[in-house]
């Protein structure tokens, strides 16, 4: 179990109407190069790590969202687990003392992050019900103390971008 640790879970950032694009929108974008003052005031830097969903032929969304920041702090993006196989991506983190007193920003696809946060430690009544399709803005943060206990659950709207204001966790 990790040990004050911190694992900050976002949605990627905007994606087009056609499915088959696999990119961000100029919006996208925009939330993606936001993210760099976003996260560094939360404290993330270069001893942190940032974590993608696997890009796949539909989406390399969650690598994108964290493109600008990785660049900014000189940090790898970890990309190597399909977004289904979050219970692999969580055994990592609660397991792996590479986490242990770092800050962990996870980019991830909206149908499966609720899951991913459960898989975590969060209780079902401390997250959504759902994560709206159109909901870019919301950043589930989960704080472990020195004892490896999950101390705090929260759920946030961003509000960095136009439209983030609109719907609330």
């Amino acid at each position: 179990m990790p040990k004050s640790a911190t694992f900050y879970l976002i949605r990627h950032a905007e994606k087009p109407t056609q499915p088959e694009d696999p990119r961000l929108t100029l919006a996208g974008e925009a939330r993606a190069q936001a993210y760099v003052a976003y996260f560094r005031h939360l404290g993330l830097n270069s001893s942190s790590h940032l974590i993608a969903a696997a890009d796949s032929e539909h989406s390399c969304r969650s690598r994108l969202t964290l493109t600008p920041l990785s660049q900014a702090l000189s940090l790898p993006i970890d990309a190597t687990v399909a977004d289904h196989d979050y219970p692999r991506l969580s055994e990592r983190l609660l397991g792996d003392a590479r986490f242990d007193q770092r800050s962990t920003l996870v980019c991830w696809h909206h149908g499966q992050i609720l899951g991913l946060a459960q898989s975590l430690g969060a209780k079902s009544d401390q997250l959504p019900a759902a994560w709206p399709d159109a909901v870019f803005g919301w950043l589930i943060t989960l704080r472990y103390d020195g004892n490896s206990h999950l101390e705090e659950v929260r759920v946030d709207n961003q509000k960095l971008m136009f439209g983030d204001g609109g719907v609330s966790p």
